[in-house]
């Protein structure tokens, strides 16, 4: 009998998420580690479409598989379970068929498949199925559509073709090279039909898209930084990313987009991650095809990102562009070139003469639009905010910065006007920097509004 996908019920109430994650964490107690907790405020709301809960298949040190769900709309875990039995040989990597199908590689260079047969009360799995011998891949993810991706140590990106939800020894062939050399990779996923996304060991985050031949890839720099921490790196399609970290913390990122090759829209959980701690699996892999993109067009946030990034360099002689007032620094210009940068990307209502940086985000708290950074709370900031420094009281001696990427160290790109008397992109810590004239720090962000 196949398993039943689980779907689980939608955590409306708090108490009834506290009572949920205090079962969860008895779980994880007696599944030797694997904790359940989920911590932060309230949750973000991701942009895929996806069929049901987030399922994610684990390989424990001791050879023991495990299962988690998620919930794709809010990071939390639903339901956790891990199997009594082992795999019976040293798995090296791993990757999901479907919910009930995954393949697994040994350090031997075996591919066997492992067919789940419950993973509700209790995860039970048949004995390994050997389907074909010489498989020393590095890497291994598929995408949901009939491809199976693998690398090499040697650097090379390899396809073949699953012909069957559950092939057997001559289902999975047509082995085509996509790429020799230039993928020696950290972490794989499958992002989509021929979609890839990787991480590399300088902390790139890396996407690939595959050609419906076989035989060219366009490869996209998501990221530049910040990425080398996870040891791995999962999707269920639809622009979700989920990447695990050495001390067992799970987090998770929306792509608005995941198609346009641009980090520039995808959104981190600082301060909501799946898990803070107990993700103790040495593979992980997610069910892939179970989310789908719901943007068909660049959204808004990529066009205020695009737009602020276009303008680095531009000096103060220059500045008349963001505002006719803007003349030789008679008046500090950060908040004409922020205002600018949402009202050529199509915002409304943006106040283009609001020329103080805290009365910015004085509009944003009159609006419901301001992310207040206070006590635990980061203020969630996403690509296209307002990073706001200085109390939100529309006094002078502030700055404000557009936000351009958020990376996974909690580090922010973020490009200013009237930085040096030009637009200057920085690399910033958001708990330490400092900007304006009383040298004050970041009290939180504000959010385009429809964003």
């Amino acid at each position: 009998m196949l398993v039943r996908r689980f779907l689980p019920e939608r955590r409306k109430a708090k108490n009834r998420r506290r009572d949920l994650r205090a079962t969860l964490l008895a779980f994880g107690i007696l599944l030797s580690g694997i904790t359940t907790i989920s911590v932060g405020a309230a949750p973000a709301y991701a942009d895929a479409s996806c069929s049901g809960a987030v399922s994610v298949y684990g390989v424990l040190p001791d050879g023991r598989l495990t299962y988690t769900s998620i919930d794709p709309d809010t990071g939390d875990i639903g339901h956790v379970v891990a199997s009594t039995k082992t795999l019976g040989f040293t798995p090296k990597a791993m990757a999901t068929l479907n919910f009930n199908t995954i393949l697994v590689t040994s350090t031997a260079g075996v591919l066997y498949r492992v067919d789940v047969l419950t993973n509700g009360t209790s995860l039970t799995f048949n004995d390994p199925i050997d389907l074909q011998h010489g498989w020393t891949h590095t890497l291994l993810t598929y995408d949901g559509h009939g491809h199976l991706y693998g690398t090499t140590s040697g650097g090379s990106l390899l396809q073949y073709l699953v012909s069957r939800d559950k092939p057997g020894t001559t289902q999975i062939g047509q082995r085509r090279e996509i790429g020799n050399g230039g993928f020696a990779l950290k972490t794989l996923a499958a992002s989509g039909d021929d979609r890839l996304v990787a991480t590399a060991a300088d902390g790139q985050l890396i996407g690939y898209a595959v050609s419906t031949t076989g035989t060219t890839y366009t490869r996209a720099q998501l990221d530049d930084r910040g990425w080398q921490s996870f040891e791995n790196l999962l999707s269920p399609g639809g622009g979700l990313y989920y990447g695990k970290n050495p001390d067992g913390a799970m987090y998770w990122y929306e792509d608005a987009d995941p198609a346009d090759g641009s980090g520039a829209d995808i959104a981190y959980h600082l301060n909501d991650p799946v898990a803070s701690r107990g993700w103790t699996q040495d593979l992980l892999s997610a069910d892939p095809g179970t989310c789908k993109a719901t943007t068909p067009t660049k959204p808004l946030r990529g066009k205020i990102v695009t737009l602020a990034t276009g303008e680095v360099g531009t000096t103060e002689p220059s500045c008349d562009k963001y505002h006719a007032s803007c003349d030789q620094g008679r008046l500090d210009w950060c908040a004409m070139f922020a205002t600018w940068t949402w009202s050529a990307a199509g915002v409304s209502g943006v106040p283009r003469n609001t020329f103080i940086a805290r009365a910015l985000g004085s509009w944003g708290v009159e609006r419901g639009l301001f992310k207040a950074r206070t006590g635990s709370s980061h203020g969630s900031p996403k690509p296209g905010d307002w990073a706001i420094y200085g109390a939100p009281d529309g006094s002078a001696g502030g700055h404000v910065d557009v936000v351009t990427a958020v990376h996974p160290d909690g580090k922010l790109t973020v490009v200013g006007g009237n930085v040096d008397q030009k637009v200057s992109r920085r690399v910033i810590d958001p708990d330490t920097a400092r900007s304006g004239r009383d040298n004050v720090l970041i009290s939180g962000y504000v959010s385009p509004p429809g964003a």
